[in-house]
């Protein structure tokens, strides 16, 4: 090993182990937001395994229980608590928290890691933001028929995207994907079940452009127009992790 070479990896040892955990490929970031906004039971695991790297089984842990967490509005999130409810050291999970507030998922204060806070318009900019997303990619390269295991609205619509994007459509619609999932069930409760509307919206792509642009458009300006009353269903649930 060159002495440039040894000089690097003393000033950042883990630094490609680092790069690795980063260059998760932007599909499976697009499929994990899209199965952490449906999935159907509160992840509260104990001793989550010792198969695989503990800041990948920890990250992926955090991430369901923030997503089934509700609305945390700045509720602290304690290193020391949340490590010995997983069964892991503190380690870990100090870096699952700091990987996490660099996604802007969660926030950081002085004194630590904490939930992340909502608004009402925060709300309504993700879904304008999505909007916006999907028909640019649908534009760019209408997509066609939806495959049969497209159930969700969420579902249907990241197939758009992937069909008509690029890795920044997915990159961008994964994000907000994730910063909204907190409030899915919110989301359902008032604006009703994503297997609805992904039957309109796939019968609406079945038919063409102008069907399914306005399809999406009532899809999610109905979401805009009730983004208080889906943060105010968020609140009413007590949300802890």
């Amino acid at each position: 090993m060159s002495a440039s070479a040894l000089r690097s990896l003393r000033l950042n040892p883990r630094g490609s182990d680092f790069r690795a955990r980063s260059a998760r490929s932007d599909g499976e970031r697009l499929d994990l937001a899209i199965s952490g906004r449906h999935a159907c039971s509160f992840c509260k695991e104990r001793g989550v395994g010792r198969d695989r790297d503990p800041f990948e089984r920890t990250i992926e842990a955090l991430r369901q229980r923030l997503v089934h967490a509700g609305p945390l509005q700045g509720a602290p999130l304690p290193i020391n608590l949340l490590a010995a409810d997983l069964g892991v050291s503190q380690t870990p999970v100090r870096e699952a928290l700091a990987w996490l507030s660099g996604e802007s998922l969660i926030g950081r204060t002085r004194s630590g890691y904490v939930g992340a806070t909502y608004h009402a318009q925060d709300l309504a900019h993700g879904y304008e933001l999505a909007l916006l997303l999907v028909l640019a990619a649908y534009r760019r390269r209408p997509a066609l028929a939806v495959p049969g295991d497209r159930r969700q609205a969420d579902e249907v619509l990241a197939y758009v995207i992937d069909e008509g994007g690029n890795l920044a459509f997915s990159r961008a619609f994964s994000r907000v994907l994730r910063e909204l999932a907190p409030l899915g069930p919110d989301e359902a409760a008032i604006c009703g079940e994503g297997a609805l509307d992904a039957a309109r919206l796939t019968e609406a792509l079945s038919q063409g452009g102008p069907a399914f642009v306005r399809a999406v458009r009532r899809h999610y300006l109905r979401r805009i127009e009730r983004s208080a009353d889906i943060l105010a269903h968020g609140l009413l649930r007590h949300p802890r992790i």
